[in-house]
């Protein structure tokens, strides 16, 4: 029976082409979503330059931590390395005991504070303002100018491959965190030897100007150290021994830099992995469940075939090993070809995720040959499995089949899809039962389970939802024309196995995206809505730089008329740390009092009131996350990796807007000097107006580099600013699995006109005309698409239903009907369909045309034939 597969497979490939090509393209939707994802798991980066390339030695406070969760056996322990550099303190005294070491020449005490230079009111780059004598640690040299001199003077150092953007004389104000200073650009310095790849411009000031700019004078970054001649080797260790009790650190080669760029690399990678592992997950059903479906549909096509050799004498046994051993040959072909697309593909998703700004922009996806094995094993197993379930009725085929000419299907509902339709309906039952008690995050990942649960159901007892669907959607057809649309009906009712096999790509294109639509729609609005309903604030100022507004901007914006208070909000990142894991969240300073003029804020527990000295207040969802409650004493790690230690006094019923996890201001300050205010929100005095306000505070706001919006437009931005970025989530997620999936229709389609030649040509036969023959299958396409999509539309309502059951018992959510956003699905969908339908019909139509009888002409001379002749 080998011989036989073989045979069948090289004489008529086109018979399985539909199913190489489905297998073959999903194998390579798997394979690239997973050399993607395991690339992010092998990106440390290269050793690249850093800032104290030119320093023998460094100290530094140490800039990781770790937490241990669980007792016993169990204990597990999660290590933080900080996105932001962990100062050390006191450093005048430690670069004291560093300078009094023998064998150290020199030392310097590295301080930054961030920074904006603005031309007017445009940014020109965004820097670090340092002390000049830091510019010898990477080095930096002047390239024109001087150095600095006195206050109001800067030396400029642009970024790695950026232009300085200004020169020598030129007049620019500097904005820091202190609040905006004119300053004179004295000089311009290049880095020598390789540059930072990320570093940014920076803007070198006199030790004594920084001072006065640096929010904590006794912290700094750093304390880099210069070693005599003779002794680079040995200062190191040397350092480490004056400072025998302290918990800073001294490192040389590539451990002089502080991790960040690595933390915040590694972070960044880890938000692309969580994306690409839901996107493996949506292709990896998409492709497994196109892929069955077009196999069993393939066999359900060759019934005739196999009853024939059934027929010459082949065992029900030697059928069945035929029909496995043909999917595996096709398997193994499709499975690597799929892999060498994948390769390819790969470049692509990596191209995608960067131009939306999800990966890094150097990230580099290496082959990895593990990923393209697993690829190329479960594209086989997908064709096995594919074909077990269809090879088990080709083994029952009787040889009297070869007599059947109809294409009504019988016995399609089968005891295996009773056993599977029911066993899947029954776990979407109870996923349902369990959304409400899922939380928002649990929501989320459990309707996207449900939704695929839901598709595999209703494809198992598709013979019984065809028929009546089918009639329901062909009824207007088959009213509005003569006879097109009842034939187009009655060919869709009849061969129950065809609809349900076309319409399946179609059910999971329109439920897959209408779930995660309608998830993403809900989530923007709900976020929206909440802002909203509990914004009081008449007006927002928003700072569109890394330094926010400063004090004096926001003591500006609160005299402004009209302005009864100003609340400043500075958010920062960092980890609650839960009963079981490290919980990533904003983290925002803001003062209750303040903020009751412009937020209606209610608690679920506690007060917001108490709200001072070392306390926190927290969203809903972060509590359940973190196994937080009011009374409860937590940590909490801010992302320098700063420790506190605090009091829960209260769970708040909505954020409106707000970080999950509030502080009292002068407590996150104190531990984060530098915090930039990033808003400003603006309660009015009655009867004041809006847009009027809005104007004025949005003049002083570009002082600082900011902006201002009135109450409306501030929520119109954000709803704006919040859909799109909902949108782009969307097409990263979904983006590959619809190229599939719309690939998918048309192969199903052209698989399905194949079976529908006979068809065309019985019809060519009776008389029915070429337009007759094409406005059948046209009615009939229409029909199967909206079958798949009335199925779909169900499956994504019921997810969402279930998820907004979930959401609304969480504080509320909203869930707009994406009306567009599915009409373009199915209008995709039907354009697809109808193309892949209508030109292999057209194509049988002209094999099938009856040539025109040739006219005859008399020779010459030849007389008319006689009433008696024979002519």
């Amino acid at each position: 029976m080998l011989t036989i597969a073989l045979q069948t497979l090289r004489t008529r490939f086109t018979l399985f082409i539909g199913t190489f090509v489905a297998l073959s393209l999903g194998v390579a939707l798997i394979a690239g979503t997973g050399q993607v994802l395991d690339a992010t798991r092998k990106q440390d980066g290269p050793a690249a330059a850093g800032r104290y390339d030119a320093a023998d030695a460094v100290v530094r406070a140490p800039q990781s931590y770790s937490v241990t969760f669980g007792s016993g056996d169990g204990a597990y322990e999660e290590t933080r390395t900080g996105t932001r550099t962990h100062r050390l303190d006191d450093v005048g005294e430690v670069a004291g005991k560093v300078a009094a070491v023998e064998g150290v020449a020199r030392v310097v005490v590295d301080r930054s504070v961030p920074a904006q230079l603005l031309d007017g009111a445009d940014a020109t780059a965004v820097t670090t303002a340092r002390a000049w004598p830091a510019a010898a640690l990477a080095p930096y040299l002047l390239s024109d100018g001087r150095e600095p001199a006195a206050a109001g003077e800067v030396v400029l150092a642009p970024a790695p491959g950026a232009e300085a953007g200004a020169r020598v004389g030129d007049r620019l104000a500097l904005l820091t965190a202190q609040g905006r200073e004119e300053v004179r650009v004295v000089g311009i310095a290049t880095r020598t030897g390789p540059a930072e790849p990320e570093g940014a411009a920076t803007a070198f000031l006199t030790e004594d100007a920084l001072a006065g700019l640096n929010p904590a004078p006794a912290e700094a970054d750093a304390v880099a150290v210069f070693a005599e001649p003779g002794a680079a080797a040995t200062v190191a260790d040397a350092v480490r021994a004056a400072l025998p009790d302290s918990p800073l650190a001294v490192h040389t080669g590539t451990g002089k830099e502080s991790g960040t760029a690595g933390a915040n690399r590694a972070a960044a990678l880890d938000e692309v992995a969580t994306l690409l592992a839901i996107m493996a997950l949506i292709g990896c059903f998409v492709s497994v469940f196109v892929v069955s479906g077009t196999f069993a549909f393939s066999i359900a096509q060759r019934r005739r075939e196999l009853a024939l050799l059934r027929t010459v004498g082949a065992t029900p046994t030697q059928v069945t090993r035929m029909v496995t051993a043909e999917a595996a040959a096709l398997g193994a072909a499709a499975s690597a070809v799929g892999c060498v697309i994948g390769v390819q593909g790969s470049d692509g998703i990596t191209a995608m995720l960067q131009h939306y700004g999800m990966a890094p922009a150097d990230m580099e996806v290496p082959v990895s040959v593990p990923v393209l094995v697993i690829s190329f094993v479960i594209g086989l197993a997908v064709a096995l499995a594919g074909v077990f379930a269809a090879s088990r009725r080709a083994a029952r085929v009787r040889p009297a089949e070869t007599l059947r000419e109809s294409d009504t299907d019988t016995k399609v509902m089968t005891r295996g899809r009773w056993i599977t339709g029911g066993l899947f309906l029954a776990l979407a039952v109870l996923l349902l039962v369990q959304l409400p008690r899922a939380g928002d995050d649990g929501a989320v990942v459990i309707s996207l389970v449900l939704t695929e649960i839901l598709v595999i159901a209703m494809v198992a007892f598709a013979p019984l939802l065809v028929p009546p669907l089918v009639r329901v959607a062909a009824w207007p057809v088959a009213a509005l024309t003569r006879f097109t649309g009842t034939l187009a009906a009655d060919s869709a009712r009849a061969a129950v196995r065809r609809t349900a096999s076309c319409a399946a790509p179609i059910l999971v294109t329109v439920a897959v995206a209408g779930s995660l639509v309608s998830m993403s729609d809900a989530t923007s609005a709900s976020a929206v809505n909440d802002e909203r309903t509990h914004l009081r604030a008449g007006a927002v100022v928003e700072s569109g730089t890394r330094i926010g507004v400063p004090e004096e901007g926001v003591r500006e914006l609160g005299g402004l008329p009209g302005v009864r208070r100003a609340s400043p909000v500075e958010v920062t990142s960092g980890f609650l740390v839960g009963f079981n894991a490290l919980i990533p969240s904003e983290v925002g300073a803001v003062d209750p009092a303040r903020l009751a003029d412009s937020f209606e804020l209610k608690a679920a527990d506690g007060a917001l009131a108490g709200l001072r000295g070392d306390t926190v207040a927290v969203s809903r969802t972060l509590s359940a996350q973190a196994g937080w409650k009011t009374g409860d004493e937590v940590s909490l790690r801010l992302s320098d990796t700063t420790a506190l230690k605090l009091k829960v006094v209260a769970v708040l019923d909505a954020s409106a807007g707000l970080p999950g996890a509030l502080l009292p201001r002068d407590t996150l300050l104190d531990a984060d000097p530098g915090l930039a205010t990033g808003r400003v929100y603006l309660a009015l005095d009655e009867g004041a107006d809006a847009a009027q306000v809005a104007g004025g505070a949005d003049a002083v706001a570009r002082e600082y580099g900011a902006a201002a919006f009135d109450r409306e437009s501030w929520l119109e931005r954000s709803a704006a600013d919040s859909e799109r970025e909902g949108r782009i989530l969307v097409l990263v997620l979904l983006g590959m699995a619809l190229l599939y999936t719309g690939i998918a229709i048309a192969n199903t389609l052209v698989m399905a006109a194949e079976q529908r030649a006979s068809g065309v040509l019985l019809l060519r036969r009776l008389g029915a005309t070429g337009g007759q023959v094409l406005r059948s299958v046209l009615w009939e396409t229409l029909t199967v698409v909206v079958v798949g999509g009335i199925l779909g539309i169900a499956a994504a309502g019921v997810t969402v239903l279930g998820m907004s059951r979930a959401l609304d018992g969480a504080g509320g959510a909203s869930f707009p009907v994406p009306w567009a956003d599915m009409g373009g699905v199915l209008g995709g969908c039907l354009l697809i369909a109808m193309i892949a339908s209508l030109i292999p019909t057209v194509l049988q139509l002209r094999s099938t045309r009856t040539p025109r009888p040739k006219a005859v002409t008399p020779p010459p001379g030849a007389g008319l034939p006689t009433a008696g002749g024979t002519g």
